[in-house]
């Protein structure tokens, strides 16, 4: 009702007859309306080229002074004398650059790597095709060497396809803002300014606008947006020609009908103005020249009124300043180490070979790992068995949509690189890394040129080509690169089979310099990981402080490698996380109601004059500080006392007195009525503090509510602790990588219900929305009726169920359906679906198996039985034993396996649960043989 309206319906441009007829007695009017209307042509020139004009000293021209850095830098990385090859390289690299006149972006880029290294601002290896620079590597912009790593130049910078270059440089994400600032001081306030991005209402997000605006139930919104596919970038008259119910609902339903041509009329306009996260501007003069700027209300920030395309087109300079949280968290981690240890980690210069890094990227351990953090990447790292940093690039490259694709042969290949075919043989060099596959943009250029005999430069054409599928060029190129193969002895029918098989390549291919470079950072975090853990999981919590989410599938990790996370502590927390012998301490920071100034004080306080004694002498010393009673109460719900030797319930009770006798305190010192005799006397009365109530503290349960309340997480203890062993065995939802699940996936997890909604449903049935804590942190499911109405007793906060759930994708996010619910004490005899025994080759005699058949045969039941059987030499062996022997799952039964077997012999699963890559004999009824095989199943 108080939205903006228009006071009449006259908001709307008027035809031209319509305005001659109402101006009909001063016809003038429409005439020189129309004559300054043609006046007001503006042209925005374009490709301009505006690169600032970098200041050198006197004396140089700026050709000579970017020489003498490159060749400083070489000699530098390379040592004297430079190696022929390097010599080459460099000189032609310059001489494109000078040809090209990007020798002030190359200085300039120079000045802003070298600024944030001389202030210690931590600075990426590189991303992007700019890694393949031999220029940018001597100058330290880049920090891989692209001869080692054959990178292409012409990936980065093309002679035969002039455009502007474009480094990508990843910096400290707390820092960014320093290098805009140093920048606007070196060239100007007025000549620097970041990038604006516009928001557009795309096809489901149109119309929910549109059916908000018209009024429709939530409801309906949901329906019609969930009848368009969630695919990248459809447009609406796509949607309805994909789904038939969409248009027979558009054709049928007036009110849909309305709403879609609306939509229809407002698709893709613009609807949100933003700051690009990397992008800035520099040019040497002001902006204003060239471009229109915005400044919005209540902000410093300046942007572009245009976006990152529209800057391009002009011709200034448009740099990726992007701050990266991996960087941050690295020099973090790294700051630590030599605190704590007194160890300096040169970060850029690890060695490459460690093996405890390589044994922790096997194992799948790879949680806070740049990019292999995924359930994905994690189970790919360890089927591929990483083992260098080529690999560690060849993972990146591969973990994507078409590429997966070959994945198996990737594997296939490397272990049995005898199999591998290169037709024609001299493509192997290219091809020998990534195990005869193309998996990358510079292989494609590599063969198009070894083929047929193409330059880089225009093989990278090509390759463009290729990726836009630009037909009519292609079909030019072929007939040359046919040409050039037959040259090369390559007959017709091989040529046209590369050709084909390149532009497949080419379709799928990733930039090398880019995986290269991600595989450096991934290889720096794993590194640290492996061998300095503490300080890796300190600093990793520290940069994700304020996301609870990641928090507790971070501290659920620091769980899994005996990492102990210690709570908050008034005399041993910092502001933020810190690293305490083996442990991580929590920061006060995380306790809510603590702000960042009442933190600050505790800590320097502490430091100035020594570790407090109790409340009475915390709250003496700082009552004057921005501590009060909610504080202290906060603080102490958190368990920040404890190590004064007082209990929750002890400082619970004693809170206010302690808070005004300190503020008494503190109003005599500023009054000064009292002599220094009796001042000082008071305070040690104070110090002495009063007795300490015999109370006991509050029960745990209580504890770790209030623990929860106050950081948002269990980390003393958790209420699912006593059942870890089920949830190893039964919880299999990944929090993690939840976002990677796709439609009807399925699950179980493990949890204790914070919270169930009641809510009924159009036709007026009851269902829930509930949140489990899991071990990982929060989770979310729905409880449909059906369900609710037989599970609904269970729906109570602190009950702790095991629920088998299934993936559904709605708005592009992925939810839970809860499809049943047990008390966890239940897990067992619900859930099970296997059960699976290991036995050793010393169990393996038929006397234990006759004992051991007995066994099961008194347990008789519905699960599946697998005997493990553990052969070192010969290979192991799972006996699936069928309808022969089915058993139910008891505690006794695995007491009285254990008994006969040893320790951990018996295991459960709610799935069939193989080991991986096991060999499987199956058994039926009468002992035969039914099927021997290899069979991947999850564990």
């Amino acid at each position: 009702p108080d939205r903006m309206r228009f006071p009449n319906d006259e908001f709307y441009f008027r035809s031209p007859d319509d305005m001659a007829g109402r101006f009909a007695r001063w016809p003038e009017t429409i005439t020189n309306t129309k004559y300054i209307a043609d006046r007001c042509n503006a042209e925005i020139p374009m490709g301009l080229g505006l690169i600032p004009n970098y200041p050198v000293p006197e004396g140089y021209a700026k050709e000579t002074y970017l020489r003498e850095q490159v060749y400083t830098g070489l000699e530098r990385r390379y040592g004297k004398p430079l190696p022929e090859a390097i010599l080459q390289r460099a000189e032609y690299e310059l001489g494109i650059i000078e040809e090209m006149k990007f020798v002030d972006y190359f200085l300039v880029v120079w000045d802003l790597v070298r600024f944030a290294k001389e202030a210690g601002i931590p600075v990426g290896p590189g991303r992007g095709s700019g890694a393949g620079c031999l220029v940018a590597y001597a100058l330290r912009i880049t920090n891989l060497d692209p001869i080692r790593y054959n990178l292409l130049f012409e990936r980065f910078l093309n002679p035969e396809r002039v455009s502007m270059p474009d480094f990508d440089v990843d910096f400290c994400i707390r820092n960014r803002d320093r290098l805009i600032e140093y920048s606007r001081q070196k060239y100007g306030a007025e000549c620097v300014c970041q990038i604006g991005t516009f928001g557009r209402m795309l096809a489901k997000n149109v119309v929910r606008n549109v059916a908000r605006t018209l009024g429709m139930p939530m409801y309906e919104q949901n329906r019609i947006a969930s009848m368009i596919p969630s695919e990248l970038n459809i447009t609406l008259e796509q949607a309805a020609l994909k789904e038939p119910d969409l248009k027979r609902l558009i054709t049928e339903d007036r009110q849909m009908a309305r709403l879609w041509q609306l939509a229809l009329r407002l698709e893709g306009t613009i609807n949100s103005f933003g700051t690009h996260a990397a992008g800035v501007v520099l040019c040497d003069h002001p902006l204003t020249d060239h471009i229109a700027l915005f400044k919005a209300a209540n902000s410093d920030v300046v942007t572009t009124q245009t976006e990152m395309k529209g800057v391009e087109q002009i011709g200034l300079l448009k740099m990726d300043i992007l701050g990266l949280r991996t960087l941050t968290m690295i020099s973090d981690a790294v700051a630590l180490i030599k605190k704590n240890q007194g160890v300096d980690i040169d970060i850029d210069n690890l060695p490459l070979d460690d093996e405890k890094t390589y044994e922790l990227l096997r194992s799948g351990q790879t949680f806070g790992v740049f990019q292999l953090e995924s359930s994905g990447m994690r189970e790919l790292a360890k089927r591929i068995g990483l083992e260098n940093i080529e690999e560690i690039s060849a993972l990146v490259a591969l973990y994507r949509p078409g590429p997966m694709a070959y994945l198996d042969t990737f594997i296939a290949h490397k272990r049995n690189p005898e199999k591998i075919e290169y037709n024609p043989p001299f493509i192997k060099p290219v091809l020998q890394d990534t195990y005869g596959i193309c998996l990358y943009q510079e292989q494609v250029m590599e063969l198009v040129r070894l083929c047929g005999g193409f330059s880089l430069g225009r093989a990278d054409i090509v390759r463009r080509a290729m990726g836009k599928k630009n037909r009519e060029l292609l079909d030019k190129q072929k007939i040359d690169f046919v040409k050039g193969c037959k040259e090369r002895n390559i007959n017709a029918e091989l040529a046209n089979d590369l050709w084909s098989r390149i532009e497949t390549f080419a379709g799928y291919g990733f930039n090398k310099s880019h995986s290269m470079a991600y595989a450096f950072v991934a290889y720096q975090t794993a590194y640290l990981k492996a061998n300095h853990t503490v300080e890796f999981l300190c600093a990793l919590l520290s940069s994700v402080s304020g996301d609870l989410k990641k928090t507790a599938l971070y501290i659920a990790e620091c769980r899994n490698l005996n990492v102990a996370v210690l709570p908050p502590d008034i005399n041993r927390s910092e502001a933020g996380f810190s690293v305490e012998g083996d442990a991580v301490r929590f920061g006060l920071g995380a306790i809510k109601n603590v702000g960042e100034g009442p933190c600050q004080a505790i800590v320097d306080e502490r430091h100035a004059n020594g570790p407090y004694k109790d409340v009475f002498d915390f709250c003496n010393r700082l009552s004057g500080q921005a501590i009060n009673s909610r504080t202290v109460e906060s603080l102490n719900k958190a368990g920040a006392f404890l190590s004064t030797g007082w209990n929750r319930r002890q400082v619970a009770e004693v809170t206010e007195q302690a808070m005004n006798a300190a503020q008494l305190l503190q109003r005599e010192r500023a009054a000064g009525q009292t002599s220094l005799f009796d001042l000082a006397e008071a305070e040690d009365d104070f110090d002495m503090g009063m007795d300490k109530p015999l109370l006991p503290e509050w029960p745990e349960h209580e504890v770790l509510v209030y623990e929860k309340e106050m950081i948002g997480l269990y980390v003393s203890s958790h209420p699912l602790h006593n059942y870890a062993s089920i949830i190893r065995r039964y919880h299999t939802l990944d929090l993690a990588s939840f976002d990677e699940k796709t439609e009807g996936d399925e699950a179980i997890v493990c949890g204790i219900v914070t919270e169930a909604k009641k809510h009924f449903n159009r036709k007026g049935e009851a269902m829930a929305f509930l949140t489990l804590e899991t071990m990982q942190g929060p989770c979310e499911m729905t409880v449909f009726s059906d369900l609710y109405e037989q599970k609904k007793n269970l729906l109570q906060p602190d009950i702790i169920l095991t629920c088998s759930v299934r993936v559904n994708v709605r708005d592009d996010k992925n939810t839970l359906i809860a499809l049943n619910l047990v008390p966890i004490d239940e897990t067992e005899r619900s859930m099970t679906r296997a059960v699976h025994i290991r036995l050793m080759p010393q169990h393996q005699e038929p006397e234990t198996a006759h004992q051991l058949a007995m066994l099961l045969g008194d347990a008789r039941g519905s699960c599946d039985v697998y005997l493990h059987c553990l052969r070192p030499k010969q290979g192991d062996v799972v006996i699936h034993a069928t309808s022969a022997c089915r058993v139910t799952p008891t505690p006794q039964l695995t007491k009285q396996v254990e008994a006969l077997l040893g320790e951990d012999a018996l295991f459960l699963s709610a799935g069939m649960g193989l080991p991986t890559h096991q060999q499987t004999q199956t058994y039926d009824n009468t002992g035969n043989r039914r099927r021997r095989g290899n069979r991947r199943t999850n564990n």
